[in-house]
């Protein structure tokens, strides 16, 4: 007999298939002198966009937004849960004031409700006082109050799959490609966007790829706190909302080749890395105690392998933000890593055709950011605005041309350069004459002699110190150095090395004047 997991695995990829078989019934409304546009992907970039473009020019338009993700629950589309199929992200992410201040009102009162996020992190050049402290908020729930206020709009929203093959070009006048970093539909018009390139990414011939776990818990040191601790480090990163969120940890590449789950009952042992994405998820019952994972039924190995050092430098990053063992209740490994495009918008059918059909790309589709500053959805964001904004100023009524996405291109690229110059330096450090990739000095620093404890806890209380001092008064709350002190007492010898030689994040070189779309476009008062 079949197990549940294996039912509902069977379920999700039956319906999974059914949306690929549906998606040539993508089409759009028929509105004579209406510029036809199509969102492929509903996730935070695609909602935003089709939202804040709505709010702009919505009568304008016809706009269609398109996710498998999502599921006609009688008149209403809502998103899947885990049972149908879909494991939805609770990561809570950052947003800048200087991106969700630009944004229209109608989309930023939906984004940020009150009592509906949280303010942690400091103000900076990309959240000035003037426009307020950065806010931290759930993407579930993002996703969730987007999606309603484009039921409020009156958008046009398809639960189904869009596949690239079956997808006809002249019912559209754009396709707005919003479907995530592994974008398909991206990839299909390669001949038109061109191929990513990941060189600048690279040391020694080869792409720098980190793999993070994320911890699913809850913290009981203070949220402030938790911000001086996650940047007076880079082996460690915390973002929550009242201590609810995840504890990220950077791996060495051989503590990566222990993330593996192993099937029950069998000697089969497969990797867990994220695919839609896998989570490994405690099971809490009397009878299967551990760690499983919902979209394959396997087992992560290192929570019961007494030999791990994962799992132990795994319950080091729990002491050392006050994280209860049993406060762990989820488990997932990405990898992360970046390249460039060299264009953003492109021409989907042949050149010299009677009417043209565009392309545009938002969000991950358009460039993964590494997340470790916490910078991805902001660059998405950002995107979306700046493309709804350009589009809000052309004829409806009048063909698209290249020269109208040529104020979309250089923001993108100025986006581009900006987010991930930074977040390449959150990657890699100079260790003498040579360029090193963090996860290398991480390991390095657990492999090679160190300092005395009290030298090592001294370094450490000083770096900490010295953060209190210069971020106090940027930050919504004091943070407590008790607290933070205490913190370095509870870890061992070794997480105590790995935080010092880690070092703290790099702000002086990636510093400078942040990227303000809004003042790009030259955005009117009278504009939203």
């Amino acid at each position: 007999m079949k197990s549940i997991v294996n039912l509902g695995r069977d379920f999700a990829n039956s319906v999974a298939d059914l949306f690929g078989r549906e998606a040539a019934q993508v089409e759009p409304k028929t509105s004579p002198g209406r510029r036809r546009i199509l969102v492929v992907g509903g996730g935070p970039a695609g909602l935003a966009f089709a939202t804040s473009l709505h709010a702009i020019a919505g009568a304008q338009l016809d706009l269609t937004i398109a996710d498998a993700r999502w599921i006609e629950d009688g008149r209403v589309v809502r998103w899947r849960n885990v049972l149908e199929g879909v494991n939805r992200r609770e990561q809570v992410v950052t947003i800048q004031s200087l991106v969700f201040d630009r944004l229209a009102e109608p989309v930023r009162s939906a984004m940020f409700p009150a009592g509906g996020y949280a303010e942690v992190w400091p103000l900076s050049r990309e959240s000035p006082a003037e426009r307020g402290f950065p806010r931290n908020v759930r993407i579930r729930d993002l996703e969730d109050r987007l999606l309603e206020l484009a039921r409020a709009q009156g958008l046009r929203l398809l639960a189904k799959r869009v596949e690239p093959d079956a997808l006809r070009l002249e019912d559209w006048d754009l396709v707005v490609i919003a479907d995530g970093a592994n974008s398909r539909v991206r990839d299909h018009f390669t001949a038109a966007f061109g191929r990513a390139d990941h060189t600048p990414y690279a040391l020694r011939g080869s792409q720098v790829v980190d793999n993070v776990l994320g911890l699913r818990v809850t913290s009981l040191m203070s949220e402030t706190s938790s911000v001086i601790m996650t940047i007076a480090q880079q082996r460690y990163l915390f973002n929550g909302i009242g201590g609810d969120g995840l504890l990220y940890m950077r791996l060495t590449d051989d503590e990566a080749a222990e993330v593996r789950g192993r099937v029950a009952g069998k000697y089969e042992f497969r990797p867990c890395l994220q695919a839609n994405p896998c989570q490994v998820t405690w099971r809490a019952n009397n009878v299967r105690k551990g760690f499983y994972c919902a979209g394959r039924g396997s087992q992560f190995v290192p929570a019961d392998d007494p030999n791990s050092y994962l799992w132990k430098r795994l319950l080091e990053g729990l002491a050392l933000f006050g994280i209860p063992k049993e406060a762990l209740v989820a488990v997932t490994t990405f990898p992360l890593s970046m390249s460039r495009r060299g264009a953003f918008s492109a021409q989907l059918n042949p050149i010299g055709s009677e009417r043209t059909v565009f392309g545009a790309l938002i969000g991950d589709a358009a460039g993964v950011t590494h997340f470790w500053p916490g910078r991805g959805l902001n660059r998405g964001l950002s995107s979306a605005y700046a493309l709804a904004v350009v589009l809000s100023r052309l004829d409806p009524a009048a063909p698209l041309r290249s020269a109208d996405f040529a104020e979309f291109e250089g923001i993108m690229a100025q986006l581009q350069s900006r987010h991930q110059d930074r977040a390449w330096r959150a990657m890699v450090q100079m260790r003498g004459e040579r360029v090193l990739p963090i996860k290398e000095i991480i390991r390095d620093a657990i492999a090679q002699p160190r300092a005395s404890r009290e030298i090592l806890i001294r370094t450490m209380q000083v770096r900490v110190a010295e953060l209190v001092s210069g971020l106090t008064d940027r930050l919504p709350i004091k943070p407590d150095l008790t607290q933070l002190f205490a913190a370095l007492d509870r870890v061992d010898d070794e997480t105590l090395a790995v935080l010092v030689e880690s070092r703290g994040w790099e702000t002086r070189e990636s510093g400078g004047p942040e990227i303000d779309v809004e003042a790009l476009l030259r955005v009117s008062k009278r504009e939203p």
